[in-house]
């Protein structure tokens, strides 16, 4: 994988060159105490099965209740215990979570933690905060330490996403971002609470948390889980419309793929990215409602089956709006077909007053459908129907979209033109 991408190997490279001379030069500066000892076993067996109980983000990667074990020991130890106990919670896994990770991927982790680490805890030592020694009147310095480890660990690991996949960081970040902030929100104050238990109880206080840590874990993974359920459902709903024409099968859910990447392409926010990916999933939902035998006629439809046909997006709003979880989707999916110049269906709204993601999906959708087998035709090429968009742009579609897509499409060929790159969980 790693000789697929020249970038990225070079950005690993650099990540875990700078991330070893921090350990090495942090363990050579640190005196060793039997006492520190025996803590930074504790805290590296709490930090490996944390590790190997990871929550898989969206936008790639994943996170662990490991923040909170890093959070209480960057409060807790010299800088020369708290990065070992972060290396053996990269390297060191079991079960699943080690099947998923070959070595490279664990040393890339245990990199990019140590250097999160150490960043989180110049923190500390800039406020002149001492070792083994926990106030909670310096509770916002702990909060800034973490917020900073949180802020140089996505920064990382987005980067490197972005060299794997050709995609912006700055999009993979902002993605990421919003997932693992909930994450730090409950496993922040946790690790201060764990430092103090700690100083206090000694190990079997930390037992006492176990409990609280296997919560958060827990319910951050239903969290990730109930938002899966959702796109789950949604697609169900388009797979017993797809099972009435075989013609159309798969193309809901390659029209929603083409929707995500022409959004990124035009920078919109993660919320809409998200929207438009479900809009783009349910386009044409609204056909569940419409005859077989006009959805499939191979001749030219009369004016009465045109009318069915035309009624199918506000049959989809319909649909959509008796689903509390997708909010105004029902929306973008009702003006797909309307024409930039005016002359599309059901409402014959024109230009900017056509919603964006409605633009958006108008796009993607015409290509697919230009570039699939149809009953009454045959599937033209990329570069036809690249063309043939074009050609359209300010009359049937929204020009600025299109180029936006051709875009799209000359990345999309340039990336096949490289070896295929293998999925990357990468820790946050």
């Amino acid at each position: 994988m790693l000789k697929a991408n020249f970038k990225f190997r070079s950005y690993f490279n650099f990540i875990v060159f700078c991330a070893t001379l921090i350990l090495i030069w942090s363990m050579l500066s640190t005196h060793w105490e039997i006492g520190m000892l025996s803590s930074f076993l504790i805290f590296a067996v709490l930090t490996v099965a944390s590790e190997c109980l990871p929550v898989a983000l969206p936008k790639g990667g994943y996170v662990t209740v490991s923040c909170a074990v890093f959070v209480a020991a960057a409060i807790l130890f010299p800088m020369g215990v708290i990065l070992p106990i972060a290396t053996c919670g990269a390297l060191i896994l079991f079960g699943k979570a080690a099947e998923d990770q070959p070595l490279w991927k664990r040393f890339f982790n245990a990199s990019q933690f140590i250097i999160s680490l150490a960043m989180a805890k110049t923190v500390l030592i800039q406020a002149g905060l001492t070792d083994f020694a926990v106030d909670i009147r310096h509770l916002p310095f702990y909060l800034l330490a973490a917020f900073t480890y949180m802020l140089s660990n996505v920064t990382l690991v987005s980067i490197a996403l972005g060299k794997i996949s050709g995609k912006s960081p700055w999009a993979i970040w902002k993605g990421n971002i919003r997932w693992s902030v909930p994450n730090f929100l409950a496993l922040a104050p946790l690790g201060v609470l764990m430092a103090m238990i700690y100083v206090r109880y000694g190990p079997l206080g930390l037992i006492m948390l176990s409990v609280p840590l296997l919560l958060a874990r827990h319910s951050f993974q239903l969290y990730i889980d109930m938002r899966k359920n959702y796109l789950n459902t949604v697609t169900a709903l388009v797979q017993a419309l797809e099972a009435k024409d075989s013609y159309t099968s798969g193309h809901s859910s390659r029209v929603a793929q083409w929707s995500i990447k022409l959004a990124e392409e035009m920078n919109l926010p993660e919320d809409r990215v998200e929207f438009i990916k479900y809009a783009g999933i349910l386009h044409d939902v609204g056909k569940i409602g419409v005859s077989e035998t006009i959805l499939n006629k191979k001749g030219k439809l009369d004016d009465a089956e045109w009318k069915f046909i035309c009624n199918h997006p506000v049959i989809g709003q319909n649909i959509i709006q008796s689903i509390d979880f997708l909010f105004d989707v029902g929306s973008a999916v009702r003006f797909h077909h309307e024409r930039f110049d005016g002359a599309g269906y059901p409402d014959g709204i024109k230009g900017k007053d056509i919603p964006q993601e409605s633009r958006i999906i108008a796009v993607a959708d015409t290509y697919d459908a230009m570039t699939s087998n149809r009953s009454y035709r045959q599937a033209l090429s990329s570069s036809e129907a690249i063309a043939e968009l074009r050609r359209v742009a300010g009359s049937q579609l929204d020009p600025e979209v299109v180029e936006a897509f051709c875009r799209v499409i000359q990345k999309e060929n340039q990336t096949e033109k490289l070896s295929p790159i293998t999925d990357m969980p990468i820790a946050n």
